[in-house]
């Protein structure tokens, strides 16, 4: 056999094959076929699963010609990786749609076998939420974000939504005068911080056509976000705080009162004992699950016991009450009792507010978005801060990836390719 020709088309080769015998010439194809479309030539295997491995590895075009060109083997151009792109993404967001339905199914009949029926016939689920912006720091500038609904008990993704602040078809669009017909995703025009109480009104809103509510919603203390949830959302919403946002808010208090504090013959407000202060603050959150009377008492009593006042200590966890011969603080410098009078109502003031009956009854829970942060992290690998893909659908094709990885692991590859 001699081979006479070639056509390529990205991964793919057609190899034009001719009988040394008959002389007969065949085609000869390297990669399986499928249908993308209605119409048009069939599309190869390859060139689909070259490009759904680049968004699940969070590569690009020009990454993935990088690679192949390193590897010494023919380069994809950049129409045809769009237009597979587009093929697979597609396929993506129906199977992360897919698996939100069954898990919100799944939490709705955990929660109906807990709670019962409900009188306005939805079922009240308890979900964390949190959002997510593809760009370092804070991300209050970013062009894009995205918020998720996770469900307490099955740790999955039950709903989430995009957002998006620009369209390079929408823009270019502009400037040319031309309308080009397009899948265009830009949906916001506000800032970046009012994506987060956007997306979790939708998240909420759109719940009852489900049968269900989002009746408890754990995450940071955002008093924007719950505050619109309340005024458009039609049925009552409870919130629960984020343990670890909490001990994260009272560390930074903590070290904004030692660069600002000034009282003479007091303690130092060093590391080791802003780090005592906020592990005493989780142990006392923990130890207290689903009880705000000991909770409350609990954290009241975090700077008398640091200062050496044990008259309102418990038994359970006070070491001065079981010994006070020979008690010393394990975690407080040499083992000596703090002091200072301004020091010490500098720090109760502090404690106090969060031993409020509005505080602790959110505390008591001892819920976390945690869950939210590593479904965060897992989009942040398909979809990296260091480069922008929200000029396209690209954004919203890898925030999918990321959900569907999240519900269903790496099955939803073979999911998509189905």
């Amino acid at each position: 056999m001699n081979i006479i020709g070639e056509k390529q088309s990205g991964l793919a080769s057609i190899f034009s094959v001719k009988c040394s015998y008959c002389g007969h010439v065949n085609e000869v194809k390297c990669s399986g076929e499928h249908r993308a479309g209605n119409r048009g030539p069939l599309v190869s295997d390859i060139n689909t699963r070259a490009v759904l491995g680049s968004l699940h590895a969070g590569m690009g075009n020009t990454h993935l010609n990088n690679l192949l060109s390193t590897m010494n083997i023919p380069t994809m151009n950049h129409r045809l990786f769009k237009r597979r792109e587009r093929e697979v993404g597609n396929a993506v967001e129906n199977v992360a749609r897919n698996s939100c339905e069954m898990n919100l199914n799944l939490e709705k009949n955990v929660s109906e076998q807990l709670s019962g029926p409900s009188t306005d016939g939805l079922v009240g689920i308890a979900v964390s939420y949190d959002m997510g912006w593809q760009k370092r720091g804070r991300g209050h500038n970013s062009l894009t974000g995205h918020g998720a609904a996770m469900g307490l008990n099955t740790g999955k993704v039950v709903s989430y939504s995009t957002r998006c602040k620009a369209c390079r078809v929408c823009s270019h669009n502009k400037v040319t005068g031309k309308e080009k017909k397009h899948d265009c995703r830009k949906n916001h025009s506000g800032s970046s911080k009012s994506m987060e109480r956007d997306v979790a009104c939708e998240l909420w809103s759109k719940a009852p056509q489900s049968g269900v509510k989002f009746s408890i919603y754990v995450g940071d203390d955002d008093s924007t976000t719950l505050a619109d949830i309340k005024n458009k959302v039609p049925y009552g919403v409870e919130k629960w705080s984020d343990i670890v946002h909490a001990k994260r808010s009272l560390n930074s208090r903590l070290y904004n009162l030692r660069d600002c504090f000034k009282g003479s013959n007091c303690s130092v407000l060093s590391p080791k004992v802003i780090n005592y202060l906020t592990k005493c603050f989780s142990y006392c959150i923990n130890q207290n699950v689903r009880n705000p009377n000991s909770l409350k008492k609990g954290l009241k009593n975090i700077v008398p016991h640091a200062f050496g006042d044990h008259i309102c200590c418990d038994n359970a966890w006070c070491g001065y009450k079981q010994n006070p011969a020979a008690y010393k603080h394990t975690e407080l410098p040499y083992g000596k009792d703090l002091f200072g009078d301004s020091l010490k109502k500098a720090l109760t003031d502090i404690l106090d507010e969060y031993s409020t009956d509005i505080v602790v009854n959110k505390l008591a829970p001892c819920a976390n978005s945690q869950r939210n942060e590593s479904l965060n992290s897992t989009i942040g690998s398909k979809n990296p801060k260091t480069r922008f893909y929200g000029g396209s659908e690209s954004n919203n094709f890898r925030v999918a990836c990321g959900v569907a990885q999240t519900n269903i692991g790496y099955d939803y590859i073979g999911q998509t390719l189905e």
